[in-house]
């Protein structure tokens, strides 16, 4: 009798732990993307990088988008805070985080311990495009936000053909840092930053304003003076299509929000729909659910 008992409670134990496993592999089947972290070998230091990726292959037309962070900030939070996982999660694109080292970019003396180490973030850059695009069978984009987008704009200054279109959210570039080549590229920025002034006359730490690198864009790209205006109640987005280069040059502009990347607000698009329109060319759309 007590033998029986034994085996009656290893079967149900035996049971439970399959239970509890087939759910798991449930849960997995039903996840829509995975998260990976994965390191490499540049300048003689250990670099890492964080992959968001669908479960289901990435479709040939869909884009790899390499987001560079702000100064001070971990991961998870860049990621919270760029609102850009819906679009892996809808299978519609790859995300890359970079980690940059001690939280900071050197994007050419500054910033942070990256810039004090010189820390070379441009090879960096170069050796995670040819990781994660070998071949390069997808667009890949770059998103640069603060220190990063100083670093996205030195990677446009220094070695412009290594991404397919470039977004600076509340950046300018560094001292000599002169974008040469025609881009693809959408600026974004705020009318009350403390750090970016919006045109000539403001206070700001950072130089060029705002409307006069965009100016400069235009002129690299040689844009007909034409464009097309959508305004919402908190933000204004001007395209220049009409560029001699074959190029585009957008200028989206909160009216509010500080140096913050711009979230949803007032029934008008966070910065990351706004991103994903111009590096798509489709319409500004709701985030994907």
């Amino acid at each position: 009798m007590k033998r029986r008992l034994v085996l009656a409670v290893a079967f149900v134990v035996t049971v439970g732990v399959a239970f509890f496993a087939g759910a798991n592999i449930i849960n997995a089947l039903q996840r829509a993307t995975y998260t990976a972290t994965y390191t490499m070998q540049v300048g003689g230091i250990t670099r890492s990088y964080e992959v968001i990726a669908p479960v289901d292959a990435l479709p040939k037309p869909a884009p790899i988008i390499v987001v560079l962070s702000g100064v001070a900030v971990a991961i998870p939070d860049e990621v919270q805070r760029d609102r850009l996982t819906p679009y892996a999660d809808a299978g519609l694109a790859e995300l890359v985080y970079p980690v940059g080292y001690e939280q900071s970019w050197n994007a050419g003396g500054c910033c942070g311990k990256a810039a004090a180490k010189n820390i070379d973030d441009v090879a960096f850059l170069k050796a995670l495009v040819a990781r994660v695009d070998p071949g390069h069978l997808h667009p890949i984009y770059v998103v640069g936000y603060s220190n990063g987008g100083r670093l996205a704009y030195r990677i446009a200054c220094s070695s412009p053909g290594l991404f397919d279109g470039t977004a600076i959210v509340k950046a300018m570039p560094m001292p000599g840092c002169v974008v040469k080549r025609p881009l693809k590229i959408l600026q974004i920025d705020a009318l009350d930053d403390p750090w970016v002034p919006f045109k000539p006359g403001e206070t700001g730490k950072e130089s060029p304003p705002a409307t006069v690198e965009v100016g400069l864009l235009r002129a690299t790209d040689q844009c007909a003076q034409r464009s097309v205006t959508s305004a919402y109640p908190a933000m204004t987005l001007t395209t220049w299509d009409h560029c001699t280069s074959g190029t585009r040059v957008a200028f989206a502009v909160w009216d509010t929000g500080g140096h913050n990347f711009p979230p949803p607000r007032d029934h008008s698009p966070a910065a990351s729909q706004v991103i994903w329109s111009f590096f798509t060319n489709t319409a500004i759309a709701p985030l994907p659910k």
